[in-house]
């Protein structure tokens, strides 16, 4: 069974890098150069809706800034893959550094949680676990491990001056903070190739609880003033407004507070999804994955909803059970239903209720009607509006009605409706709400006339 699910590891990717999975690869060059072309201390929000690949953007191109000066066999084939979209002559080096501020909200002060980040990046202390320390001992250990690393005497100095004292109330202090944080940036730089600048990309903010969305907001824009830093925020913008709000209140005006923190806001270029489903092996020839195409069309799904759905659809209806291929449950009526419980649980629980069959037929209309539906068609008729054939033109809404009313209105589980390719049982939603739960029995799945009894 394929597995539709994307995490965002390295091998991952690395690999959509190299295949051009989505068709990112010039909007990632784009993004690079823009940074080549930024001056001087900025904030930037690449803003899409959940689902859309925003760590997936951000992760590449952490990959990409690092596989520009870097000697590390694992990059050279990025290096190479990218040559052709990067024509800007201004290419600088940067240290590249990722932050997941959602699996950190946890931590008290967004500075130390974010500069931790960056230092355990830097000297690869992967054994550390968050409750195991203070933060205070944190801060010692990233502290002497940066002088280790680096014979940074700035760092150092700060280190002898505050002995014997509690660091962490040190360097809370506002006026102490943004000094130290310079000390700390440009002793990590003098190491580095010229014209290098740090990069944070910080990831999940709008899923973060407010009073640290909002901590870790204001303490970037007060204490990371280094003219060699710039942040790139992933969020979802009208989520995290709704942040906002909930801390500071619903009068707030959080729309003109965070275009006064971003110097810049840039809409995350959409994915190619013919590329995307060339990638999973997608295929729609089947009139399951026919019908899943159509779903995921009209309901303009995210590349983490196609995900889901396509892996779901996997689960519920395995591939083992090609002998009921044909029929217009498992191939249409249960595809269309699982796509819709993902897109709108409302809609899906007025549906099953007999409240709303126009979701039906909006969908399927978009597609090969005498084909996904053709149990409902007398030999002499057709739902093709052209009609080649010269059959009787009819609607899907009147030929759907009496089965969809059966299933799903009738209180009589003996109830049947005839149909042309057979009858129509209203017992049968047990059948397709056994699917739906994933709880089927494999006896349940022995075949059948097109999905009829």
């Amino acid at each position: 069974m394929i597995n539709y699910e994307l995490k965002p590891t390295f091998d991952n990717l690395k690999n959509f890098l190299l295949k051009d999975s989505v068709g990112r690869n010039k909007s990632i060059a784009h993004f690079v150069e823009l940074l080549d072309e930024i001056d001087g201390n900025v904030a930037i929000a690449l803003d899409d809706s959940w689902g859309n690949g925003k760590t997936f953007f951000v992760k590449q191109t952490q990959i990409v800034l690092q596989s520009r000066n870097s000697s590390d066999e694992k990059l050279t084939d990025v290096k190479q893959c990218m040559e052709k979209f990067l024509k800007n002559d201004k290419a600088r080096n940067y240290f590249p550094v990722y932050y997941d501020a959602w699996s950190n909200d946890n931590h008290t002060d967004p500075v130390l949680s974010i500069i931790f980040t960056m230092l355990k990046d830097l000297d690869d202390l992967e054994d550390y676990e968050a409750n195991d320390k203070s933060w205070r001992d944190i801060f010692v250990t990233a502290l002497e491990a940066t002088v280790t690393a680096f014979g940074g005497p700035r760092i150092k100095a700060f280190f002898d001056s505050v002995e014997g004292t509690d660091i962490l109330a040190e360097i809370k202090k506002s006026k102490e903070t943004d000094q130290v944080l310079n000390q700390l940036f440009d002793t990590l730089l003098e190491k580095q190739p010229e014209d290098t600048r740090i990069v944070f990309f910080i990831d999940e903010l709008d899923r973060c609880c407010p009073d640290f969305a909002v901590r870790l907001l204001e303490r970037i824009k007060h204490y990371f003033l280094h003219e060699k830093v710039i942040f790139v925020l992933s969020v979802n913008m009208s989520e995290l407004q709704h942040t906002i709000k909930r801390h500071y209140g619903n009068d707030f005006n959080a729309d003109k507070y965070l275009r006064r923190f971003f110097d810049f806001t840039i809409p995350l270029p959409p994915a190619d999804i013919t590329k995307f489903y060339r990638t999973i092996n997608f295929n729609n020839k089947t009139a399951r994955y026919y019908t899943a195409s159509l779903v995921m069309r009209k309901y303009n799904f995210s590349l983490r909803e196609i995900t889901r759905y396509l892996q779901y659809l996997k689960v519920a209806i395995p591939e083992k059970y090609r002998t009921y291929s044909q029929g217009f449950y498992v191939e249409v009526l249960i595809p269309f239903l699982i796509g819709l419980s993902i897109h709108d649980l409302k809609t899906y629980n007025d549906f099953l209720h007999g409240e709303n069959m126009n979701c039906f037929v909006e969908v399927m209309q978009e597609g090969d009607l005498d084909w996904l539906c053709r149990i409902l068609l007398n030999s002499d008729e057709t739902f093709d509006k052209k009609n080649p054939d010269q059959k009787t033109p009819v609607f899907l809404k009147e030929k759907f009605k009496p089965v969809y009313e059966c299933l799903f209105k009738s209180s009589n589980p003996s109830q049947e409706v005839n149909i042309a390719g057979g009858n129509i049982s209203a017992d049968d939603k047990n059948f397709i709400l056994e699917i739906m739960s994933m709880m089927r029995a494999s006896q349940n799945l022995k075949g059948g006339n097109n999905g009829t009894k």
